[in-house]
Formats: structure tokens, C-alpha cells, sequence
């Protein structure tokens, strides 16, 4: 299985490959959401891998990725340097950076950090702040809080809110259950105290601040990368590229991963970032 020792964290990672031996591809590493893992890229990997590297990390704590859970503390400092280790680690200098929902947080957080890593970052259903409050007055749990629907098992929570996380009017019969079920597999613990760290991040004040191209891919109905959130990330980093999906919600990396996909290629195209 491979992984990388990092920080006191086994972090576990696919790298996928599939590019002419003679060849030096450009990576995209994809790195996934709250409480989820890299399987849920499973769409994007034949799509890209005959083109370029396909890096997956599970983020420390969540999916193969093991740390005992009473060392597990969520941290911006921690989660940007298992990043940047991981890279050292695979002798990756730089990536195109792709996130869906928290993982984009995290790569507008990696980015800010080391813009020299990345080439390109690319937000999917991204916030620079989670509306909890909104969020949660929308899908309410009936144990009162979604941190006391955590403490029951991560899958519990997701039952009851996997409509925040997927455009259920679009999404395949299959693919919400197994959405649960996987999210199901993270330690109730760590997906109390993730999810009470997420609460706390509001990138807004640095918006400004990003020297790294950035594409921003959101539904125009997500609950959570809203349209006030969108338009303010189109104003604010500088250069940005916003495409907005009419009539869907949150999701549109699993929903519509072809059409994210060729997005990107033409982004990275027009701004010259990558040899296509």
C-alpha cells in the first residue's frame, strides 16, 4: 500500500500513470472533500491518466490514511505541510492543484503557501467559507447539531445531509449510498473534530493575495459554494476564471467530471500553462 510518513501521519496515495514512458507528463493531483477519500476521483483517472500523473492523497486522518485519533489535530499548518512533504516525497516539484469543496479550501491554503508548486489551482464546489449556519438550517439533523450526528458515525451525518454534498436530482440511484458508505469509514472522532476545524477557516481576507492561475467550477444551486461566495472569488483572485453550471447543485467534480475536465484543459490552454 503505498504511503508516505509524514508529520506522524501514514498518509496514503494513488499515483496513477498511464502516459508514453519517453514522456515527462505534468501531475494533477486531485485531493478530495470532508470526510471523503481519493476514490471519489474514480471518474476523473481514465480521463486524465494517458495525458498526465494523477495523484490522490487521502488527507491525514480520513480514508487509508492512518494517525492514532487522539494525535489527530486538524491545523492549517499541518495539512499545507503533509502537502508539500508528499511532493518532496514523490520528487513532484509541481502540480496542478484540483479540490472539490474542502479540498479546494485546502488547496487555496497550499497555494497561498507555495504558488511555486502549482501550476494551476482549480476549485470545484469550493468556499472560502463554509455557511455552516445556512448549511445547516437547510438539511438539519435530528440529533439537534451535526457535530452530535458525527459522534454517531460520520455515515449517520451523511444520511441526513447527503443532499449539501451531491445534486441528488442528477446524481445516479447508486452513487449517494455509496457517497454514504464511504464517508462512513472515517472515525466518528476525526469527523467531529474536522469538521469543527473547517468552521473556523475564512480565506476571504487573502483572496487578494493568490499569484497562482485559478479556475473556479461551481454549480450556480451549490448550498455550500454559494453564488455570493462565486462572484466574490471572480472579484477578488486576481485573473480568476469562473464557469458556473446552470441548474445544478453541489458535486459537479462527481456529477459532470468530462465536462469539469475539458474546463480545465481549455483553461489551461488559454492561459499557456501547460504544453497541450
Amino acid at each position: 500500500m503505498p504511503t508516505a510518513h509524514i508529520n506522524g501521519a501514514d498518509l496514503y496515495y494513488d499515483l496513477e500513470d498511464f502516459t508514453d514512458p519517453w514522456t515527462k507528463p505534468a501531475t494533477f493531483l486531485l485531493q478530495h472533500g470532508f470526510s471523503r477519500n481519493g476514490r471519489f476521483w474514480y471518474k476523473w483517472v481514465p480521463l486524465l491518466s494517458g495525458q498526465f500523473r494523477v495523484l490522490r492523497p487521502d488527507m491525514r486522518g480520513l480514508g487509508r490514511s492512518s494517525i492514532p485519533p487522539d494525535q489527530y489535530r486538524p491545523a492549517t499548518d499541518t495539512f499545507v505541510s503533509d502537502l508539500s512533504g508528499l511532493l518532496d516525497h514523490l520528487k513532484i516539484d509541481k502540480v496542478v492543484y484540483v479540490g472539490e469543496s474542502f479540498g479546494g479550501v485546502l488547496g487555496l491554503l497550499f497555494a497561498h503557501a507555495h504558488p511555486e508548486r502549482v501550476h494551476a489551482l482549480v476549485l470545484t464546489s469550493t468556499p472560502f467559507r463554509v455557511p455552516r449556519e445556512e448549511v445547516e438550517a437547510k438539511f438539519p439533523v435530528k440529533e439537534g447539531s451535526a457535530d452530535a450526528a458525527l459522534a454517531k458515525g460520520v455515515d449517520n451525518w451523511s444520511r441526513q445531509t447527503i443532499g449539501q454534498r451531491i445534486d441528488l436530482k442528477l446524481a445516479p440511484p447508486q452513487l449517494p449510498e455509496w457517497w454514504i458508505s464511504e464517508m462512513g469509514k472515517t472515525i466518528p472522532e476525526n469527523g467531529v473534530k474536522l469538521h469543527q476545524y473547517i468552521a473556523t477557516l475564512d480565506f476571504s481576507p487573502r483572496l487578494k493575495e493568490l499569484r497562482v492561475p485559478t479556475l473556479v467550477l461551481a454549480g450556480e444551486n451549490s448550498p455550500i459554494a454559494t453564488p455570493q461566495q462565486v462572484a466574490l472569488m471572480r472579484s477578488e483572485i486576481p485573473g480568476a476564471k469562473v464557469v458556473t453550471f446552470p441548474g445544478v447543485g453541489h458535486g459537479v467534480h462527481a456529477l459532470m467530471p468530462e465536462k469539469c475536465i475539458q474546463e480545465i484543459l481549455t483553461f489551461l490552454k488559454e492561459r499557456a500553462i501547460l504544453p497541450l
